[in-house]
């Protein structure tokens, strides 16, 4: 069975057609998806909005995958409704897949590298967010942090910043299950049979 598993499209007002396209032909290609966080970009578009864009178009498709969505930072169900089942079957924070060789547990990895959000850090980020100097902020630290990452990895961000322990992060998920998480990646790329 192929399962197309892909996270960190944050889709936006901007709707990109190239990468629209490569998403529907591997989505094609699977037997079913799992989308591990961070869809659409609550910083930049309103769910509402996110629902009547032009990225509906990939509903249909992923409709027909039976589409796990694994909640993430950016698109928390805070944010959103019970119109993410116009594009998933299922609405969840972490999803376990049974195989006959493997158990993958898959959760978005700011549950535990990054400081868990409250309701109000959220309602915060989303007032400030549409605002031209936080959405600059935004990308800067974007960069930054994925050029950082790159390099040192998570010890790249200040203990205030990233209070969560080594000894926390290692005990995420359970003995015998592959974690899955925050895998940025080009719709375009190689998919995998799990």
């Amino acid at each position: 069975m192929q399962t197309l598993v892909f996270s960190d499209t944050h889709f936006s007002k901007k709707f990109n057609k190239r990468q629209f396209n490569a998403l529907v032909k591997q989505i094609s290609y699977a037997d079913r998806v799992v989308i591990n966080g961070d869809f659409w970009e609550a910083l930049d578009i309103t769910f509402d909005d996110f629902i009547n864009s032009e990225w509906n178009k990939l509903f249909p498709f992923l409709k027909q995958k039976q589409t796990v969505y694994v909640y993430g930072n950016h698109d928390d169900p805070y944010f959103s409704d019970d119109r993410v089942y116009q594009f998933c079957d299922r609405a969840v924070k972490e999803y376990l897949l049974e195989t006959p060789s493997n158990k993958y547990l898959f959760r978005h990895g700011h549950q535990f590298l990054f400081p868990k959000h409250t309701d109000e850090c959220l309602i915060k980020s989303l007032k400030q967010a549409r605002t031209f100097q936080r959405r600059l902020r935004l990308k800067v630290a974007g960069i930054i942090q994925q050029l950082g990452f790159g390099v040192f990895g998570p010890k790249i961000l200040p203990s205030f910043i990233n209070h969560i322990s080594t000894k926390t992060r290692n005990g995420v998920g359970k003995p015998g299950h592959l974690l899955v998480c925050v895998i940025h990646i080009d719709p375009t790329t190689i998919r995998r049979k799990i």
